[in-house]
């Protein structure tokens, strides 16, 4: 019996990205219960008839809340323990919440590992995207909702108390994003496959040459989850929000144009570079397509950053070879084809 616990803020699709990688391991004959610690909280306050609003819990007495949290945390124990028959089970949490300008915590420390879990996985998504989930939320109508940039600094608290929470067990946190492949997702549980980085220039190739990118995000990508857990820096795409364009039809909410200001591109471009740092750190091996003669700051530095930190960089590259390319890569092949081969025995290994 295995237990994941996954955090994540509101809006985040934490609840919905639990539920749909359930579904991909029932299919694949693996027993798993999911379970929402917000929702367990709800009930027991109904069980022992503790009075709420629904849409004001926060604003509940600190020690009937601290009581509430203590009795789903009983509620939830006891039910694992009965369980004999299920092989995983995942749990879904808040850590903590912005409300009406306080952080309060959603379970502390002591609480969560108490459970004793085998790992951590913290969900994040498009900051555009949490944003317009949160707006719809009936829970933020009456209250001031976080702005941009009060969701990045809200998503950095919950990374880093997870990150906190795994420090603490000694168990392994995964940062992964809300539109990472189920399918692949679902590899964390079921599998040992290793898990890689997938580096390449965004910038340079997506104006220049956008059939490269759609083959490293179709074939490529593809080609790699058939042996590895990948972690894109594509599944999250607040960058795009640094340079909007009014007329662009991509955007899926062009009122949030109106309130990108130079302190949300600040903060997005820092933990842009953070959240793929992060993805190399939690990875076995960092895979590089430069095919491109751009030049790629971006990508140079991830990989100097996993060289440094003794990650194998493998490296698909077309131009001539300069030398300090070739000290911080461990394999360096001219073509997809050849470089696939040799990430089939590192795979193997």
């Amino acid at each position: 019996m295995k237990k994941w616990i996954f955090t994540g803020i509101s809006g985040s699709g934490r609840v919905e990205l639990v539920e749909e990688i359930k579904g991909i391991l029932l299919n694949k004959g693996v027993t798993v219960r999911t379970y929402d610690l917000g929702s367990m909280i709800r009930e027991v306050c109904h069980q022992n008839k503790i009075e709420f609003d629904d849409e004001k819990i926060l604003d509940m007495d600190g020690r009937t809340l601290k009581l509430a949290r203590a009795l789903a945390l009983q509620q939830l124990d006891t039910e694992i323990l009965k369980d004999n028959q299920t092989e995983l089970h995942l749990i879904g949490v808040h850590l903590t919440f912005k409300w009406k300008g306080r952080l309060i915590p959603g379970f502390t420390l002591k609480e969560i590992s108490s459970l004793d879990p085998d790992g951590f996985i913290n969900v994040v998504d498009n900051v555009e995207d949490m944003f317009n989930s949160i707006t719809k939320n009936p829970k933020w109508q009456k209250v001031p909702r976080p702005d941009l940039e009060e969701i990045q600094y809200w998503l950095m608290e919950e990374e880093f108390i997870t990150k906190m929470l795994g420090e603490l067990t000694n168990k392994p946190v995964y940062i992964l994003a809300r539109k990472h492949n189920i399918d692949n997702a679902s590899d964390l549980f079921l599998t040992t496959k290793k898990k890689i980085y997938l580096s390449y220039p965004i910038t340079a190739i997506r104006d220049s040459n956008p059939e490269v990118l759609n083959q490293i995000q179709g074939e490529y990508l593809a080609k790699l989850q058939e042996n590895f857990i990948v972690f894109n820096p594509l599944s999250i795409e607040d960058m795009k929000l640094t340079y909007p364009q009014k007329n662009d039809e991509s955007w899926k909410y062009p009122e949030l144009l109106d309130k990108i200001n130079s302190d949300v591109i600040e903060i997005i471009k820092t933990r842009t570079i953070h959240r793929d740092y992060q993805f190399i750190d939690q990875s076995d091996g960092v895979v590089v397509f430069y095919i491109t003669d751009k030049l790629s700051p971006g990508v140079m530095g991830e990989m100097y950053y996993a060289h440094r930190n003794q990650k194998p960089v493998f490296v698909v590259f077309k131009g001539s070879r300069s030398p300090f390319l070739s000290d911080i890569s461990y394999i360096i092949e001219n073509n997809p084809e050849d470089l696939f081969k040799h990430l089939q025995t590192f795979a193997n290994k």
